[in-house]
């Protein structure tokens, strides 16, 4: 079972990334879709993929199902 993610992850950052790993991308796609430094992502797709919310396949990075669950329920509230 993948551990509960902290608020921080699902900060604005968070979400950000999430929403940018709905198609497989690469950590420098995101830190420029998100315009976030590329250390910061690299922390907080780290974070995600901890708390079970993205994975990593081959040199990309996508959300799970969870991940996407996630980010509803925290749209809803």
């Amino acid at each position: 079972m993948a551990c509960l993610p902290s608020e921080d992850i699902l900060g604005s950052a968070g979400v950000s990334v999430l929403l940018t790993l709905a198609t497989p991308t690469t950590l420098d796609d995101v830190a420029q879709k998100t315009g976030l430094p590329l250390f910061r992502v690299r922390g907080t797709v780290r974070r995600l993929m901890e708390a079970g919310l993205t994975h990593q396949v081959e040199n990309r990075y996508e959300i799970t199902s969870e991940g996407v669950e996630t980010l509803e329920k925290k749209a809803q509230g």
